[in-house]
């Protein structure tokens, strides 16, 4: 089998690679792809192959991207080669712990047994798998992981399987069976996006609706979000979708005040419909400016004395 990247595979490629945040993720996918274009060629000159697993971990917080990037690898893998799908689709099927579990016996083994024979030429993406290693009152978690390994293993040539979540969680899912971590030898991290990506996605966003936002909306929109940002549960791409969303809404409301809105009018975003006190925004600036302050004396602190102490 020839590794040949084909015009879908790079546009899904470029596509990932466009994602803000997405660097780390795209030098890796192209190592693995790179491994197997290479294990192609030293099969032809008969030379011995390590075979290697494209199933992955993707650690990170919600908002982060990771599925949006399974999507797309899985696509690139597709038309790549390195998955054997049936027809131009390439399925994916997302699955989480609610969605397995059932209330009788065995029912959560034949709901992982058919999501697998779903994804078949695909992805199988396992958004808070460490879920699965929570207790059950019919003890199924160890039978439904022993079923996902054996799965797992019986259709390695024939899909791609992403588990994901927080980085701790997914440490302890992977040591929960002994077959896991070796099932799972690619582990991609998704870092936080800094506030000039968040602005970027938002301005994504918005064209992609036909808005266009003024300069005014997006260095208010930054204010917010770097407050926001600080706060525990922040959610990264999701929470810059939530402000578009209510911009878009707060704004038909300033522009239906209008007598005859203009083209300019209907597509123009400005700091009027950010759905924010701005004093708000500077009294929230104010205490976390002060949190920081107080850190780096705490911190100083802590210096001076080890120099005195000689620690």
């Amino acid at each position: 089998m020839d590794v040949v990247i084909n015009e879908k595979a790079r546009q899904a490629l470029n596509r990932l690679a466009a994602m803000p945040g997405m660097a780390q993720v795209k030098d890796q996918v192209e190592q693995m792809i790179q491994f197997r274009r290479v294990a192609e060629l030293r099969k032809k000159n008969r030379l011995k192959n390590q075979p290697q697993s494209n199933h992955m971990v993707f650690t990170g917080n919600p908002g982060t991207g990771k599925t949006t990037a399974a999507r797309l690898i899985g696509e690139a893998f597709a038309e790549i080669g390195l998955l054997n799908r049936k027809g131009d689709e390439v399925p994916f099927v997302e699955i989480n712990h609610s969605k397995i579990t059932g209330p009788h016996v065995g029912e959560s083994e034949k709901n992982i047994a058919a999501a697998f024979k779903k994804a078949r030429g695909g992805v199988l993406f396992i958004d808070e798998a460490y879920a699965f290693i929570g207790k059950s009152e019919h003890r199924t978690d160890e039978k439904v992981i022993a079923t996902m390994v054996q799965y797992i293993e019986d259709l390695r040539d024939q899909i791609i399987v992403i588990a994901a979540g927080y980085p701790k969680n997914m440490a302890e899912f992977l040591s929960f069976n002994p077959g896991l971590a070796s099932r799972f030898p690619n582990s991609i991290h998704f870092p936080d996006y800094s506030i000039p990506d968040l602005v970027r996605i938002a301005q994504q966003m918005l064209l992609d609706q036909e808005y266009q936002p003024e300069q005014d909306y997006l260095d208010t929109l930054a204010s917010v979000l770097w407050v926001e940002k600080s706060k525990p549960n922040f959610g990264n791409a999701r929470t810059v979708r939530n402000h578009v969303e209510r911009s878009i809404r707060r704004q038909s409301m300033r522009v239906s005040q209008m007598v005859q809105p203009s083209r300019k009018d209907l597509a123009a975003l400005t700091a009027a419909d950010i759905v924010h006190s701005p004093a708000g925004v500077q009294a929230s600036e104010r205490e976390a400016l002060q949190r920081i302050i107080q850190e780096a004396q705490g911190r100083l602190f802590e210096l001076d004395l080890r120099s005195i102490l000689k620690v």
